[in-house]
């Protein structure tokens, strides 16, 4: 979509959004989303996931071996095959409302495991994930508390969440959950202890990994500052 007409539709769609049926902002949301993946994918028939293992590893300040045996699991985690690196752990799963519609984008050679469920509805025993990650996702959920809620019943205590997050921003079509960061960092809080907290500027094209990639960490945004935050967030008893 060219830059001037995003523009002008976002403060549009922000105002007529609450006289929008829900089943159609539902099904407008997942479209969007499989068009999002299916231009990614294009003519070469592929998508990319080379870049994931840095963000799991060295931006986290974590080595592959820390994965060693561990149960992974990645909510909104799209079609790309971001747990296809870690070969190393006991199980790599991604939960995903999209993954029967991923299937038509080659999910079906990756070697990690794919559960078709919203992060609202983790099919997944209480404290039975060592990892749980969230990249790009937590604000294209239906509904937040629930959400966190559901990751962290499914992680162990003393297991790490970690998180990669677009905060301060309005709701958008598929990001409809506006995420702001002093109310992020005091839910997480109530769940464990905040390991590492790093606010990032975004970058003007909204290239998500890039902004991280390239751009200096700070302690916090300033108001009202859209930007990303990145987080391990410990669970405690």
């Amino acid at each position: 979509m060219h830059p001037t007409i995003k523009r002008v539709a976002k403060p549009i769609f922000r105002a007529v959004r609450p006289i929008i049926p829900t089943p159609f902002l539902l099904w407008f949301k997942g479209y969007s989303e499989m068009r999002f993946w299916k231009g990614l994918y294009g003519e070469e028939r592929k998508l990319d996931n080379d870049h994931y293992e840095y963000f799991y590893t060295d931006f986290f300040a974590l080595e592959r071996d820390w994965y060693k045996g561990k149960t992974l699991l990645d909510v909104g985690c799209g079609p790309a095959g971001s747990l296809e690196w870690a070969d190393m752990a006991g199980t790599r799963t991604g939960l995903d409302p999209l993954v029967e519609q991923y299937r038509t984008l080659g999910i079906d050679k990756h070697k990690m495991d794919y559960v078709c469920a919203p992060v609202e509805k983790i099919p997944f025993a209480t404290g039975s994930r060592d990892v749980v990650c969230s990249f790009n996702s937590l604000d294209h959920v239906d509904h937040l508390d629930t959400a966190i809620g559901e990751i962290f019943r499914v992680l162990k205590i003393g297991g790490s969440f970690l998180i990669i997050v677009e905060v301060n921003h309005k709701a958008r079509p598929t990001e409809p959950i506006e995420i702001w960061e002093d109310a992020l960092r005091q839910t997480l809080s109530r769940y464990g202890s905040i390991a590492s907290w790093r606010a990032f500027p975004i970058r003007y094209d909204h290239d998500i990994y890039r902004s991280l990639r390239e751009g200096s960490p700070i302690e916090r945004m300033p108001d009202g500052k859209e930007g990303l935050i990145a987080a391990q967030v410990i669970k405690g008893a």
